[in-house]
């Protein structure tokens, strides 16, 4: 089955900070500052990664270990790591330590963090912490931020727009949505794809706020996916039934 994917503009924003000297990240090639912030523009989009070099500053070996911290994950969204090996979304601690010795630093690929987006939409905040096995202290943390809100829609814009589920949903003749749009949004409307992704049915949203009637009488029994569209980019992409 073919899945309608969000258009967006996926940022991911890393922040910074420094708890140990010893341990010290970079990344393509550069050292991590205060604020790093990497955008893609990519169709579809279903998952952003980044890596992370981990450099040893100090005269003696050392086992390093990671911590994952899910600060915020929007729904439906899902995310995982590797370090030495590749951990299932459920667990926040590597198990695999990697020795880097006096002066040097993990390979290239050794850390990666993975978001899998899912077509979902809003912002997603994940912490990992490298640490000196022998001295749990010795640290230092990254904070990565995906923001996966569409190019012309911003955080702000985001949390303003209020939109309903298709309801009902399976529906058979005929169905509703409301809807309540900032002054931003300058156009909407509602298009329907079929499970191969060719479209079939497209509505206008007329105005800011309100409730939209959509006539189905006329679609096959089946499952529909049904995009939000805003600014002429997807917002959103749900699952509809008709009986």
């Amino acid at each position: 089955m073919k899945k309608i994917l969000l258009s967006s503009i996926i940022s991911l924003m890393i922040v910074f900070s420094l708890n140990a000297q010893t341990l010290t990240l970079s990344y393509n090639d550069e050292p991590l500052g205060d604020t790093v912030v990497l955008s893609t523009v990519e169709w579809p989009q279903t998952e952003l990664v980044f890596h992370a070099v981990v450099h040893n500053n100090s005269d003696e070996n050392i086992n390093v270990g990671v911590i994952r911290k899910r600060i915020e994950i929007i729904e439906n969204s899902s995310d995982y790591f590797c370090w030495g090996a590749c951990y299932p979304p459920f667990l926040d601690t590597a198990g695999t330590t990697i020795l880097i010795n006096a002066g040097m630093q993990s390979a290239d690929e050794e850390f990666s963090a993975h978001y899998e987006i899912h077509g979902t939409i809003g912002v997603s905040i994940v912490e990992y912490t490298f640490y000196n096995i022998a001295i749990p202290d010795d640290q230092i943390t990254v904070i990565a931020k995906y923001n996966t809100l569409p190019s012309d829609i911003n955080e702000t814009i985001f949390s303003n727009i209020e939109i309903s589920d298709i309801y009902p949903n399976p529906a058979l003749n005929f169905a509703e949505i409301k809807f309540d749009f900032p002054k931003e949004v300058n156009s909407a409307k509602l298009k329907f794809s079929n499970i191969l992704g060719a479209t079939i049915k497209e509505f206008n949203i007329d105005g800011r706020n309100g409730k939209l009637g959509l006539d189905v009488s006329d679609l096959n029994s089946g499952v529909y996916f049904y995009s939000l569209i805003l600014n002429e980019e997807i917002f959103q992409t749900k699952k509809l039934i008709i009986k």
